[in-house]
């Protein structure tokens, strides 16, 4: 069992070199703006999601058959200081209101439909979060509780038990490096001791066979 499978995350290098990430800086990202959600139709961003797909099939970690299906920056800065409690990643956008009874919890957000899929399809996703500034322990990296990916979908109540059970490890990285996630991953963030930019852009890629339903966008 790789180090993925059995704790839910790892770091890895990326061989995107600099022009690559100032221009995700640039394009994806707007000052004093905490993030955006579905970005696979910006250029750059849709090209580092194939870059990144080829450089993670060739290294086993995904299949040729992998899709990205989702693009969201996050940036923890002065401006945008926040807190994040425990959580899973289960909500995903669609193009369409889901009607497949096994895909739940159907909502609207920013005029795209999301839902919650089952749990067979959120066990085939993989989080990459892409940094683009160094993250140490002083610009609230994200914290994650090591194995629990493998026991399904949570509850609330459910967590704290959970939690007890399980090693929390702060997610520290460099620029151009990536966190590899299973989006089923309790993780957590606080807000930062010594404020500056954390810029993450946090892509989802589909590693299992086609859906009931269709994603907003795959690539």
């Amino acid at each position: 069992m790789t180090k993925l499978d059995q704790d839910g995350w790892v770091i890895t290098a990326t061989h995107l070199d600099r022009t690559a990430l100032e221009a995700l800086r640039t394009s994806a990202f707007t000052e004093g703006s905490a993030g955006q959600r579905c970005l696979l139709d910006d250029g750059s961003v849709r090209q580092a999601a194939l870059d990144l797909k080829r450089e993670l099939i060739v290294a086993n970690l995904l299949p040729r058959t992998a899709i990205a299906i989702q693009a969201i920056t996050f940036d923890k800065n002065p401006a945008t200081n926040w807190k994040v409690t425990w959580h899973q990643d289960l909500m995903l956008p669609f193009a369409s209101k889901v009607e497949s009874p096994d895909y739940t919890l159907p909502s609207l957000k920013d005029g795209i439909d999301y839902a919650r899929p089952p749990r067979e399809v959120l066990e085939e996703l993989l989080a990459v979060r892409l940094h683009l500034d160094d993250c140490d322990e002083t610009n609230g990296p994200l914290r994650v509780a090591s194995g629990s990916h493998r026991h399904g979908i949570f509850k609330g109540a459910e967590i704290p038990s959970m939690l007890q059970q399980s090693q929390e490890v702060a997610c520290l990285a460099k620029e151009g490096e990536v966190l590899l996630m299973r989006p089923l991953l309790l993780h957590a963030s606080s807000p930062a001791t010594a404020p500056k930019h954390r810029r993450v852009l946090h892509f989802v890629y589909h590693s299992g066979c086609p859906i009931l339903e269709t994603w907003h966008r795959s690539v």
